[in-house]
């Protein structure tokens, strides 16, 4: 990590922060005093914060380091993006972007915050026009303008996964203790209790947990809207309470199809809703429901890897990330450092197809989904997945499934 700019470039930064994304952007001290803002203004003001002193004692600023940014929600509806100032080994400040939303803020759940914070009438009316004055900048795109902070204030790159991987997970300590729990656990039996919830959750998400496929799933987890809308009308903790347990509900199911034992799966959920019941604020919410479908994602990815050898397992997740793109078994060879003829042996011995084969099969099962869940054309499906042609992607497809995929399309099966 290099030193931070200047307090002059700093206020360059906000500026050019909020020209772009056409968020507000400040840089304060370590007191909380305000140093520079994008826009000139002393106050960030709002309904449940009067000055901008309150305002930030309202976000927990000292969880953000020099290392890499801190992406905050308060009360689950504002969005900051924080990153700690550091010069010559010396913490100086903080850049602060923010408040920000991402989608629209329905009526439903502002009439649900101002309820949990018990807001007196005469203050409803303001509360509702601030949180629909927000600006609203997608989830990530968020994740964008937060790496894009930190090279401007450092000069060094940062992948958007990382950002948000550091700042989904739980401390050390917690972690641990958790995963001991979870562990603890697995000798009991468990009741399964199943959960009925007829919701639009993103069939992609799942799928990811599904696959074990964790970095994908970091750039949707932490940030994805879900579809279930506003379960709660009186309390928007218990919105986002209601709709944390069935994401987990949806990820346990997802996770038992890709393969973790279902003692495991049931034992994770129970205790991740049974903290999630715990939970007093929203933010802690919503970092407990990233946290707990990045987990059910890493268990799954570490009982494949448990299947098979590790240069196996490697291929396998490597052509799972790069299923767009020509994968090749010199490629692979190339990147395991190992003879393609040794490596085609040990896949096919171990897997019990070539790597061509296992290849094909997954483009099909790829294609499968776009079938499904998107309005992508026969043609467009198989020029993404580098078939040969059309002729060749409907007798492939028809052989691994026993369909064309018109057929499939028509009559979408598992």
């Amino acid at each position: 990590m290099g030193q931070a700019v200047s307090d002059g470039q700093i206020t360059a930064i906000c500026r050019l922060m909020y020209n772009n994304f056409q968020v507000p952007a400040y840089y304060i001290n370590r007191d909380m005093e305000l140093l520079a803002s994008s826009q000139g203004s002393t106050a960030l003001e709002g309904p449940l914060h009067k000055s901008f002193r309150e305002s930030m004692e309202q976000l927990q600023i000292e969880e953000a380091t020099a290392e890499y940014p801190l992406i905050q929600s308060r009360n689950g509806l504002e969005n900051f993006v924080i990153t700690q100032v550091r010069r010559e080994e010396r913490h100086v400040g903080y850049v602060i972007v923010g408040p920000s939303a991402f989608t629209d803020i329905s009526d439903e759940a502002i009439t649900g915050i101002i309820n949990d914070y018990g807001l007196p009438s005469d203050l409803k009316e303001d509360a509702r026009k601030y949180y629909l004055s927000l600006p609203v900048i997608g989830s990530l795109k968020l994740l964008h303008a937060s790496a894009l902070l930190y090279f401007l204030l450092y000069g060094e790159e940062l992948s958007t996964f990382d950002i948000l991987q550091r700042g989904a997970a739980l401390s050390e300590e917690e972690h641990a203790g958790f995963a001991q729990h979870i562990d603890r656990n697995l000798s009991s039996q468990r009741e399964i209790n199943a959960l009925h919830h007829d919701v639009g959750l993103e069939k992609q998400l799942f799928q990811f947990i599904k696959e074990g496929r964790t970095e994908q799933l970091g750039e949707y987890a932490r940030f994805e809207p879900s579809n279930l809308g506003i379960l709660s009308k009186n309390s928007y903790l218990r919105s986002q309470k209601n709709i944390a347990v069935a994401g987990i509900t949806l990820a346990t199911r997802a996770a038992i199809e890709g393969g973790l034992h279902s003692e495991i799966a049931f034992t994770m959920s129970d205790l991740y809703i049974q903290h999630m019941e715990e939970l007093t604020d929203i933010g802690s919410v919503i970092r407990s429901r990233t946290e707990a479908m990045l987990a059910f994602a890493e268990r799954v990815k570490h009982s494949r890897a448990g299947k098979f050898s590790r240069v196996v397992a490697e291929c396998q997740q490597f052509i799972y990330s790069h299923i767009y793109e020509e994968v090749t078994v010199a490629m692979l060879a190339e990147r395991m450092r190992l003879n393609a003829n040794y490596l085609s042996q040990l896949f096919k011995q171990e897997v019990g197809m070539p790597i061509h084969s296992y290849i094909i099969q997954e483009k099909v099962e790829e294609a499968k989904k776009l079938l499904s869940a998107s309005e992508l054309t026969l043609s467009e499906i198989w020029a993404r997945l580098n078939f040969y042609d059309q002729s060749h992607f409907t007798k492939t497809f028809k052989k691994l499934t026993g369909v064309t995929p018109k057929q499939f399309r028509a009559y979408p099966r598992e």
